[in-house]
């Protein structure tokens, strides 16, 4: 089931969270997450809601239902 959470984004119950980043890209602000499936950072627009998978594999649980930001703070480069 999906929620709208502003005009622009919404929340899809069925899809797990994965806690985002915010991180500064040249002048772009982003956010981002870690992928336990295909094992890379993925980059997503700043904003909580539900996104597309970037998974390189499709055999990814995440390419059938996509995933949920939820922000958790400042991207450290100690995360890599």
């Amino acid at each position: 089931m999906k929620v709208p959470i502003s005009d622009y984004h919404l929340v899809d119950l069925d899809a797990p969270v994965l806690a985002a980043y915010e991180a500064v890209i040249g002048d772009v602000t982003c956010w981002i997450v870690w992928c336990r499936h295909c094992g890379k950072w993925h980059r997503h627009g700043a904003a909580e809601g539900h996104r597309e998978a970037h998974c390189d594999d499709s055999a990814s649980p995440y390419w059938q239902t996509g995933y949920n930001l939820a922000y958790v703070g400042e991207w450290k480069p100690e995360r890599k």
